[in-house]
C-alpha cells in the first residue's frame, strides 16, 4: 500500500498566537516576489526588502511552482537576493544553498514522495494525461519523477481539473492535482504530483526539518498553488495583486481556525506586499511610525487616525482628542492600564502591543488627588486612582452597546473585485431605502444578504441605507447614533457588514449610508466630559448640535466629521452618502461644513480612484448644493425632492400633511413637475416659496435640470411621521400607489422607493426607539406630538414600545401584492430602457396638466420617438366605484406627422390590476404609450 501525506500537516501543530516571533521569510516567486511590469513601487519595495535581508539575520526561502532552473533564471534577470533554500516545482523539489553559491538537492525528501508513488508506471500515466481533450505537455525540462505538468486554456481549467480528477480515480493513483493560472501569460497550469505533495507539504516538512514552529514563518502568496500554504497557520500575507476569492478563501480559514492575527492582508501589489507583510508580522523593522502631527495654531493633516488602529499584528495606535483632560489612562480589558502621552490640541496617544482584534478598552480620567502618581511612571496604577470608564468616540464597534467598553477592529476585508456596476450616471440611480433591522425578520447585516437578489430582480441599482451608526438600545430608526465611526451592534459586527456591502457589489448593486452630523443622539454622548465637541452657540430639537464654528477648537471638529465620513468610504467601501437634515448642521464659519467635507471627500476619491456619490437631504430645492465646487456651489452629486412627495400627497389626500410645510392639492404638483420644486433655500436657513417664480421665454415656469433631483412617493419620514405608519397604498389605495409611482419612476429624476412598497407591504413603518433612560423614553413620546402637532396620535403605538420595530418589519414578498411588484418591474423596465436610449432626459422632456381632470403628463420627444406617460391623480371619494371614465384624448399629437395609431400601448395600471383597458383614464390611473417614426417612410 502506497504512502500519503496527511492533508493537514500543522493542525496538531498550532500553538498560542504570540508565543514565538516570526524568523523566516518565505514567498511564492510569480505574482509575490517577483516586481510587475512596470511597478516601480514594487521595484523600490525590493530594495528595502535587500537591505533588510543585509542588515538582519533573516533566512529568506523561495516556494515557488517554478522547476529549479528557471528559478536561478529569475534570480538573475531580477537581480533578486539569494535565498538559503529554495522549495521549488510545485513543492516536489528542495535545494539548499551549499555557501559557494550553488545549490544541492534535498534527497530525504524525495524519498518521502518516491514511497507516496510506489512502483507506478509514470510515463505511461504521464503521457495518457497529456493526450486528454484541452491538454497540452509543458516542455520536458518542467518535468519530472514526481511532477507531471500541462498546459490547458484558462477559461478550461475548471473542467480540465475534473479531467485529471476523473482519470486518477479510474486509475487508483496515488496523486493529486494542482491547477492555476500563470498571471504573466494567462496560460492554465495542471501538475499532477504525489498525493499530498505541495508548497505547503514541502514548506511544513522543511519547517519539521529546522524545528520551526508555523508561527515563526511570515508566507507570502498570491495565487492557487499557495491557498494550501496559507491556510496552514502560518502568518499569512496575501499580496494586492492576488484574486480576490483567493483572499476571501484564505480570510475564512483563518477566521473558522481561530487566527486572529496571522493574516495580512496587504494592499501593495507583489513586491510591495511582500514588503508590507514582513512589516506589519515585525519579521522586517517598520521605519518610524508615521505620527500624525497635530501642530500648534490652525495647520491640521488631511486626516487624523481617531480611536484605535492596528498597526502591526499584534500592535495598536490609540489616539484619542480630550482637550478638558490633562491626563487619560488606557484600559486594555481585562487588568491593563497604559498612560497615555499628553500631545498638542489635546490630543492623548500610546502605542501598544499585545494587542488584537477584538481587544476591548476604554478610558479613565485620574482623580485630581492622584495627578501625581500619574506623573511618575515608577508609580503603579490602579483603577482606584482613576474616574468612571467611557468609551472611545471614535470607537469603531461598540460590542456592547453605547455604555460599553469599545473594541478594537481590523479593518482588512477580502472585498471581492466588484462586477460591472448597474449605475453610473444619475439617470441610472434607482435607488432603494432600506432599514436594515426591519429588512428581515432577523434585522442583521447577513439576513439582509439572503434579500439582494429581490432587488436585483426588481431592476434597483443603489441601496440607501437608513443610519447604521451605534445608537442606544436594541433597535432605532439610526438618526440617534453617538458612536459615529461605529456600525450599530444589533445588526452585526463590522465585518458582517463588510460581508453586507461585498456581497451587494457583487451583484453590481451600490450602497450608500445615511450619515447624520446635525447632532449628536442624546444617549451614549459622553463628549462633553472629553473636550468641546457639542456647540454652546448652537441646538437642535434631536440632541446636543457639534461644534462646526469655534474659533479655537472648531476646525478639529471639523476634522471628526469629515473623517468619519472618509472612513465610511474607505473602511466599508461604500459607495457614497446620504448627509441627513443638512440644513440643520448649524455652522456660521465662512466656508460651511458641507462645503469643505465635499472638497475633501473629491479629493480623497480622486486619490483613491473611485467614485463617490454625496446625496444631501435639504427638505427644500438648494441650487448651490448640486452646483460643481468650481463654480462656487456645494458640489453635491443630488438631494432629496421633498416638494414631490408632498405635493402628490396634497393632491390625493388634501387637508392631510404630513410636513410642516403646506402644499396645496394639485397646483404644488404641477409646478413641481414644471419648475422642479415648490419651496427653495439654502444651508444658511433663508427657506421658503419663491417670491417671484422664474418664467421662461414663453411665459412658463423655467424648469430646473431634475436630474440630481430624488424623486419618491414614500420614505421614512413620510410613512413614519404618521401616528400609524401606515404606507400610500393604506391611506390611499393600491392604484394610487400605482399611479403615483409611475410619474415619480419616469420623471428625468433619480427615482427612489421606500423598502416594501414595491410588493405594497401590508405592515407599517413605525418610528421606534428603545432608549435606556426613562426620562428620554418620556421626552421621545412629547416631542413626536409637539413636533407634528397636525395628527391625532391617540391610535398610535408608542415609539418606545417594542410593538413599534417589530410590526415594521416588512415581510416577504409573497406577504404582499404581487401585482404591484410586477407594475413596478415593469416601470423600471421603461425607464431602463429609454434612459439607455437617450430619451428619457430633460432636453426631451415637456409636462402637460389638465387641472380639470387632474391629469398630469409627461412627454419626451424626439424627431424619430415619443414616449407619453399619462397619469390622473385624484382624491378617493366614496362614489368612485361608480365613476364613468372621464373623456380624455389619452394620447397627444405626438411628432409631426403621427396619428393615435402610431401609438403603442406600452403599459397601463388598470390593466395590470386585471381591470378592462378604457378609452379614457380612470381616477388614479396611468397609462404610458410610444411612439416610434417609421424608418422606411420617415
Amino acid at each position: 500500500m502506497n504512502s500519503t501525506i496527511a492533508s493537514n500537516p500543522t493542525s496538531s501543530r498550532i500553538v498560542s498566537i504570540t508565543s514565538l516571533p516570526p524568523k523566516v521569510l518565505a514567498t511564492d516567486l510569480d505574482g509575490t516576489f517577483l516586481p510587475l511590469d512596470g511597478d516601480d513601487a514594487a521595484v523600490a519595495s525590493m530594495q528595502q526588502i535587500r537591505e533588510q535581508l543585509e542588515a538582519i539575520d533573516v533566512p529568506l526561502v523561495f516556494v515557488t511552482g517554478r522547476h529549479f532552473d528557471s528559478v536561478r533564471d529569475a534570480i538573475g534577470e531580477f537581480d533578486l537576493p539569494k535565498p538559503q533554500w529554495i522549495l521549488c516545482d510545485v513543492g516536489v523539489s528542495i535545494y539548499k544553498a551549499d555557501g559557494e553559491g550553488g545549490y544541492i538537492r534535498e534527497s530525504a525528501y524525495e524519498q518521502i514522495l518516491d514511497e507516496v508513488l510506489g512502483d507506478i508506471d509514470i510515463e505511461k500515466h504521464r503521457l495518457a494525461i497529456g493526450e486528454l481533450e484541452d491538454f497540452t505537455l509543458q516542455e520536458s525540462f518542467k518535468q519530472g519523477r514526481h511532477k507531471w505538468s500541462y498546459y490547458v486554456p484558462a477559461e478550461q481549467l475548471e473542467d480540465c481539473h475534473k479531467a485529471v480528477e476523473s482519470y486518477l480515480k479510474l486509475h487508483d493513483l496515488p496523486c493529486s492535482i494542482v491547477s492555476s493560472i500563470d498571471p504573466f501569460n494567462n496560460d492554465g497550469l495542471v501538475d499532477v504530483l504525489p498525493h499530498g505533495a505541495s508548497k505547503a507539504f514541502a514548506l511544513h516538512w522543511w519547517c519539521d526539518q529546522h524545528e520551526l514552529q508555523p508561527e515563526q514563518i511570515v508566507f507570502c502568496g498570491d495565487s492557487g498553488n499557495d491557498t494550501a500554504a496559507l491556510i496552514a497557520g502560518y502568518r499569512s500575507v496575501v499580496v494586492g495583486n492576488a484574486d480576490r476569492k483567493i483572499a476571501r478563501n484564505v480570510a475564512d480559514a483563518h477566521h473558522t481556525a481561530g487566527w486572529i492575527d496571522r493574516l495580512k492582508l496587504a494592499r501593495g501589489t507583489s513586491t510591495s506586499g511582500v514588503l508590507e507583510g514582513a512589516r506589519w508580522f515585525g519579521l522586517f523593522e517598520t521605519p518610524a511610525e508615521n505620527e500624525t502631527a497635530i501642530g500648534k495654531g490652525t495647520s491640521l493633516p488631511e486626516s487624523i487616525p481617531w480611536g484605535a488602529r492596528l498597526i502591526g499584528a499584534n500592535r495598536a495606535e490609540f489616539t484619542l482628542w480630550a482637550p478638558k483632560q490633562k491626563q487619560v489612562v488606557l484600559e486594555l480589558m481585562p487588568d491593563r492600564l497604559v498612560r497615555m502621552q499628553s500631545e498638542d490640541r489635546g490630543f492623548h496617544r500610546c502605542v501598544i502591543d499585545g494587542v488584537v482584534d477584538g481587544t476591548r478598552y476604554q478610558y479613565r480620567f485620574v482623580r485630581d488627588e492622584h495627578v501625581a502618581a500619574f506623573a511618575d511612571p515608577n508609580i503603579e496604577l490602579n483603577v482606584d486612582m482613576l474616574l468612571h470608564a467611557l468609551p472611545d468616540p471614535a470607537s469603531r464597534y461598540q460590542p456592547e452597546g453605547v455604555h460599553g467598553p469599545s473594541s478594537i477592529v481590523d479593518t482588512q476585508f477580502p472585498f471581492q473585485a466588484t462586477t460591472e456596476s448597474a449605475a453610473d450616471e444619475l439617470d441610472e440611480l434607482i435607488i432603494y431605502e432600506m432599514h436594515l433591522g426591519t429588512f428581515t425578520e432577523q434585522g442583521t447585516y447577513l439576513s439582509a444578504i439572503e434579500r439582494l437578489d429581490e432587488l436585483v430582480d426588481l431592476g434597483i441599482t443603489a441601496i440607501e441605507l437608513m443610519p447604521i451608526a451605534a445608537c442606544a438600545g436594541r433597535w432605532n430608526w439610526g438618526y440617534d447614533g453617538t458612536h459615529w465611526f461605529a456600525p450599530m451592534t444589533a445588526f452585526g459586527s463590522p465585518d458582517e457588514f463588510r460581508q453586507f456591502v461585498d456581497a451587494a457589489h457583487t451583484r453590481g448593486l451600490l450602497v450608500m449610508v445615511d450619515v447624520v452630523y446635525n447632532h449628536f443622539g442624546p444617549e451614549g454622548n459622553y463628549w462633553s466630559e472629553f473636550g468641546p465637541y457639542t456647540s454652546r452657540k448652537h441646538n437642535t430639537v434631536w440632541g446636543a448640535a457639534p461644534n462646526f464654528d469655534d474659533p479655537k477648537r472648531g476646525d478639529l471638529v471639523r476634522r471628526f466629521v469629515i473623517d468619519n465620513a472618509i472612513m465610511w468610504l474607505n473602511e466599508y467601501n461604500l459607495d457614497g452618502l446620504r448627509v441627513d437634515a443638512i440644513h440643520c448642521m448649524k455652522d456660521d464659519s465662512a466656508k460651511h461644513i458641507t462645503t469643505q467635507m465635499s472638497e475633501e471627500i473629491r479629493r480623497w476619491s480622486d486619490q483613491a480612484g473611485r467614485r463617490v456619490w454625496l446625496i444631501a437631504e435639504t427638505n427644500v430645492y438648494d441650487a448651490a448644493m448640486v452646483k460643481p465646487l468650481n463654480e462656487g456651489g456645494t458640489g453635491f452629486d443630488a438631494q432629496w425632492s421633498d416638494d414631490f412627495v408632498h405635493s402628490m400627497f396634497a393632491t390625493v389626500r388634501p387637508g392631510e400633511q404630513l410636513t410642516q410645510r403646506i402644499y396645496s392639492p394639485g397646483s404644488d404638483l404641477e409646478q413641481t413637475l414644471r419648475r422642479g420644486f415648490v419651496f427653495a433655500g439654502d444651508v444658511r436657513g433663508d427657506r421658503g416659496r419663491e417670491s417671484e417664480p422664474t418664467l421662461d421665454t414663453d411665459g412658463m415656469l423655467q424648469r430646473i435640470d431634475t436630474r440630481s433631483s430624488i424623486v419618491c412617493i414614500q420614505n421614512h419620514d413620510f410613512i413614519g411621521n404618521h401616528p400609524t405608519g401606515m404606507r400610500l397604498h393604506q391611506l390611499t389605495s393600491p392604484e394610487t400607489q400605482a399611479a403615483a409611482v409611475t410619474l415619480a419612476m419616469l420623471l428625468p429624476s433619480i427615482p427612489m422607493l421606500f423598502m416594501g412598497e414595491e410588493f405594497a407591504s401590508p405592515n407599517p413603518f413605525r418610528f421606534f426607539v428603545d432608549f435606556g433612560d426613562p426620562r428620554l423614553q418620556r421626552a421621545v413620546v412629547r416631542g413626536r406630538k409637539r413636533e407634528y402637532p397636525q395628527h391625532d396620535w391617540s391610535d398610535g403605538v408608542l415609539p418606545t414600545d417594542e410593538e413599534a420595530m417589530r410590526s415594521s418589519v416588512i415581510g416577504s414578498v409573497e406577504s404582499g401584492s404581487e401585482t404591484m411588484r410586477n407594475w413596478y418591474k415593469t416601470l423600471i423596465s421603461i425607464r431602463k430602457q429609454f434612459v439607455g436610449s437617450g430619451l428619457l432626459s430633460p432636453e426631451n422632456f415637456s409636462v402637460d396638466v389638465n387641472c380639470e381632470a387632474n391629469l398630469y403628463s409627461l412627454s419626451y420627444q424626439t424627431e424619430d420617438e415619443a414616449l407619453q406617460v399619462m397619469v390622473r391623480l385624484s382624491p378617493l371619494k366614496e362614489d368612485d366605484s361608480v365613476d364613468e371614465p372621464t373623456a380624455i384624448d389619452p394620447l397627444p399629437s405626438g411628432p409631426e406627422g403621427a396619428s393615435p395609431e402610431s401609438w403603442r400601448l406600452l403599459a397601463d395600471s388598470m390593466e395590470a390590476f386585471g381591470e378592462r383597458l378604457t378609452d379614457g383614464l380612470l381616477p388614479n390611473h396611468a397609462r404610458i404609450c410610444y411612439f416610434q417614426q417609421d424608418k422606411a417612410t420617415a
